[in-house]
């Protein structure tokens, strides 16, 4: 038996070949640098058996022309590609190969990954195609065979006249001569032409030549699901959303209008580079026994677990099963779900505006004196209708006693005691900050990774703020105090305070578990199960536009004083956990590393927890986390609160 592998990292080419050669006894190792060498070898080479290859080389090579070489000289060859790129857009070249993420993998992963390759099965594991590649049906030529059933099969073939890819089901010949089994065939056929869904498969042809019964169909875009088992690969929260509400469509528009149909299986579901998803035509002639819908939903969502990611995508599939949804209503909640997704994009875009202080060109002298003598008037105004504004409360530390939690809807976490901030850190609070790192030495209290380039902790339009807050006026249409929280604050801002206060922003664990617990019990909001709708400050009320006055709810259209009476309290007797502005925490774990983006391969970000409020109310705010494209981020509806692992000291009197 013959390995061959292709790695273009000297440094770790040597490594992982000497690990093969001692963990795969019975084999031959060869290994090359680069394509080239490699097709050069195997032009010569007497049998191979496995190929493993980058996928994609900095010299512009490609591990696809080099599989497609060797599969001209040995057509059995099974491949595994590996990668250090996204590979979106390449899963037609990609096949049926197996795929390994380079991040860089180690030989214990590539050993895992070899022994499933070839615990795959191929043609020579089960009985000879009936029809041999190259074979020519009709205006078909057959490539290859995909699937075995009990009474057909299933190939991939060339519609000659149009150089089309189809797929072309054959009636086994041992059933040509049952004419029931005949009858079934053929009006199954009639079925599958009767259906018409753009996420359905269409049936082409029937066809019958040289006594061979058939049909054929689309070959739906992209890899099929049992395809991307095989890799990797997982779906984030948002790709899943799109694959299952893509399948949900066309099994509900299929099953309504009466249509009966098969299991769905792996190899049904295709998903194609836009992550959008479409099945095979799987629907037959209707029989008397009904399908059960709601064990079809179920059956359907556990065949999506292999590529789901951990986290929120998990949690949206067991948030699914547990509804027990037949297709209809599968379909309507993840219409909901996907309009939530929206919300959350467009309030994405309304975080990065930024505030709306017009400064732009020269102003007369007598313009400023005027802007001056309303900014004094303004403050009189406001100091005598909002005394309280001037005083800035301490930060207060609430105690989180030590235990288990259930973390992330599906993972029992156990964190020691803790303290985590009653509020939201506050304008007053900040400006305090501020204040003394005048005084400070330049950086004592910067992360040791903030970028050189960040040279204040001062968020954007910090003077105007601050002046409006010290006066108890409004600012961007709305009230604000000293004790409104802080926002336009980016992770290393936040982080700075915390270790100027001699604290630290929470874990991911510790801020869920403020959030929503209740000792083992984990609440669906802070306040408990039930839905309140005016108990926090979100964006339900939310208006956008300059003049528009939102807030009808929840009495707030944007941030909400730390010093109002709410609803939204913790059982621990945290505020503000659900919405108001949210907050950046410091790592999942104590182990402070940031989790990688879903969405940008190999960058990692500090992750943002909680509502604000633009965002609307849902049931997994206290579980959402949402990724920031960096740590630099800042927006108007986020801002954060402190955290510490020791008894707080008393204040000083």
């Amino acid at each position: 038996m013959t390995l061959l592998f292709v790695d273009s990292n000297a440094a770790l080419r040597g490594t992982r070949t000497i690990w093969l050669r001692d963990s795969l006894p019975g084999y031959t190792i060869v290994d090359f640098p680069s394509p080239a060498l490699a097709a050069a070898w195997v032009a010569k080479a007497d049998s191979l058996d496995l190929l493993v290859t980058e996928a994609i080389f900095t010299t512009q090579e490609t591990g696809f022309a080099l599989r497609d070489t060797v599969h001209a000289r040995f057509p059995q060859v099974r491949v595994l590609f590996t990668t250090r790129y996204d590979l979106t857009g390449f899963e037609d070249q990609i096949a049926d190969g197996l795929v390994l993420k380079d991040g860089p993998y180690t030989p214990e992963k590539l050993l895992e990954r070899i022994r499933s390759l070839l615990a795959k099965k191929t043609e020579t594991d089960g009985p000879p195609p009936v029809m041999p590649p190259g074979t020519v049906l009709g205006n078909y030529q057959v490539l290859e065979r995909l699937y075995v059933e009990k009474e057909a099969e299933t190939y991939r073939a060339l519609q000659i006249a149009v150089q089309r890819p189809v797929g072309l089901v054959l009636l086994k010949p041992e059933y040509l001569k049952q004419p029931e089994v005949v009858a079934t065939f053929k009006e199954r056929e009639r079925v599958k032409a009767s259906l018409m869904h753009p996420l359905i498969a269409p049936l082409f042809e029937a066809g019958e030549a040289n006594g061979w019964l058939f049909y054929t169909r689309e070959l739906p875009r992209g890899r099929s699901l049992a395809e991307i088992e095989l890799t990797d690969e997982t779906l984030t929260e948002r790709r899943l959303a799109e694959v299952l509400h893509g399948v949900a469509e066309a099994m509900q528009f299929a099953t309504e209008r009466g249509y009966h149909h098969r299991s769905l299986a792996p190899r049904d579901i295709y998903i194609d580079a836009e992550h959008q998803a479409s099945i095979v035509n799987i629907f037959r002639p209707t029989v008397d026994d009904k399908r059960d819908a709601k064990a079809d939903v179920r059956a359907f969502l556990e065949l999506l677990r292999p590529v789901a990611g951990e986290g929120k995508a998990r949690g949206l599939l067991q948030s699914l099963a547990n509804a027990n949804h037949d297709w209809n209503g599968l379909l309507i909640a993840l219409d909901d779900v996907r309009d939530d997704m929206r919300e959350r994009s467009i309030v994405r875009k309304i975080e990065a505006e930024s505030l709306p202080v017009n400064m732009n060109g020269p102003k007369p002298w007598w313009v400023w004196a005027m802007i001056c003598l309303t900014l004094v008037v303004v403050a009189g105004i406001g100091a005598l209708m909002n005394g309280t504004n001037t005083t800035v409360l301490p930060i207060e530390l609430v105690r989180i006693p030590a235990g288990t939690f259930e973390y992330q809807k599906h993972e029992n976490i156990t964190l020691p005691e803790f303290w985590i901030s009653k509020h939201e850190v506050t304008i007053g609070q900040y400006a305090e900050f501020l204040q003394a790192l005048k005084t400070a030495t330049p950086g004592k209290h910067d992360h040791s990774s903030q970028p050189k380039t960040k040279t204040s902790h001062e968020p954007a339009k910090w003077s105007q703020y601050y002046a409006a807050a010290k006066s108890g006026t409004t600012f961007n249409g709305e009230s604000i105090t000293l004790n409104t929280p802080v926002t336009q604050v980016d992770w290393w801002d936040a982080y700075a305070f915390a270790k100027w206060k001699e604290q630290r922003l929470p874990t991911e664990q510790e801020w869920e578990k403020a959030a929503g617990g209740g000792g083992e019990k984990v609440f669906r909001y802070p306040w408990g199960d039930e839905p309140r709708r005016n108990a926090a400050n979100l964006g339900d009320d939310y208006n956008a536009t300059p003049k528009g006055k939102g807030g009808t709810i929840d009495g707030y259209n944007l941030w909400a004083p730390i010093t109002r009476i709410t609803q939204d309290v913790s059982h621990y007797g945290v505020c503000d956990m659900a919405g108001n502005v949210s907050e950046w925490t410091a790592g999942e774990s104590k182990d402070g590393e940031w989790p990688p983006h879903p969405d940008y391969i190999n960058i990692t970000v500090p992750v943002v927890r909680g509502g604000h409020f633009g965002l609307k109310s849902s049931d997994h705010l206290l579980t959402d986390r949402l990724f920031p494209e960096s740590a630099n981020e800042a927006t108007l509806a986020r801002g954060f609160r402190t955290a510490s692992s020791t008894v707080p000291a008393k204040p000083k009197p």
